[in-house]
């Protein structure tokens, strides 16, 4: 016969019990989760990066588009330049104007070809000098630099057998950005 002290004593079973249900429950912890399927459009689908560990890096690379998927972004910024000039933010043309200078040095690591170029023509004095005037508050040595900027654009670019690409100052405003007397 059971008595009530048997009852209120805890079982000597239930901890053994206890310990392969807490193994199974952390083994399936540990069990790697379920990959997704993957779906898509395109040429192999969501799965388009397959091969090596090298051949998906050079895939990935090859998504960067070389040097002209910088000059998208830094004929962007150019844009976003000349209005920060005109408008007076200094800051915001200090800004885009290191920008620039940053873009342009990590194109050059995807496509070292151009660093010659890019490094004697253009990161060197062009964009210091135009950093100075920025600095400087002279809204003239400010326009001549960034005139001489430009310049440097379009030299790189002859020296790149790309002289069918020659920038200018933009002829109407594209920015978002606005003038500092129209903050909100």
């Amino acid at each position: 016969m059971t008595t009530r002290a048997d009852r209120d004593r805890p079982s000597r079973l239930a901890p053994r019990a206890l310990v392969p249900a807490a193994l199974l429950v952390g083994l399936a912890a540990c069990a790697p989760p379920e990959q997704p399927a993957l779906h898509g459009e395109g040429e192999g689908g969501a799965a388009w990066i397959s091969g090596t560990v090298n051949e998906r890096f050079q895939q990935v690379g090859d998504q960067f588009a070389g040097f002209s998927a910088t000059m998208f972004e830094v004929a962007h910024r150019y844009r976003e330049l000349h209005w920060a000039i005109e408008d007076d933010n200094r800051a915001y043309a200090r800004y885009q104007t290191e920008k620039i200078r940053d873009a342009i040095e990590l194109g050059i690591i995807r496509r070292p070809g151009r660093a010659e170029s890019a490094r004697a023509l253009f990161l060197g004095a062009p964009v210091e000098e135009l950093l100075h005037a920025i600095e400087e508050g002279d809204d003239e040595a400010l326009r001549r630099e960034f005139g001489e900027f430009t310049a440097a654009c379009n030299q790189c670019h002859v020296a790149e057998d790309m002289a069918f690409v020659m920038v200018g100052a933009p002829p109407e405003r594209s920015s978002v950005v606005l003038p500092p007397s129209n903050e909100r």
